[in-house]
């Protein structure tokens, strides 16, 4: 395994990790306050603003293995990357409008 595998790896843990910690972070205070305030507006931006976060971070995971791909100049992962991208914008775009 090529030192810039390991790079790209490492970065891709990292982020899955972040972004877990960060979403349920955010989902922990959205539940906790939703025990407070049950219909608040801050208590619905928390748990919307978490899960945006979830869906995101996989979302992010793919974006940085395409940068990858285009710097690699490997074509056939480029397109197979960029349809899983167009898909997941699509789902995101559906389920958020």
């Amino acid at each position: 395994m090529s030192g810039d595998q390991l790079t790209l790896e490492r970065l891709v843990g990292r982020v899955l990790a972040i972004g877990t910690v960060t979403s349920g972070s955010i989902l922990c205070a959205g539940l906790v306050l939703s025990f407070v305030w049950p219909n608040h507006a801050l208590t619905n931006r928390l748990l919307t603003a978490g899960i945006i976060v979830l869906f995101l971070t996989p979302a992010l995971r793919v974006l940085i293995s395409f940068g990858d791909y285009i710097i690699e100049r490997d074509w056939w992962f480029v397109l197979w990357t960029g349809i899983v991208l167009v898909l997941l914008a699509g789902g995101f775009i559906a389920a958020f409008a």
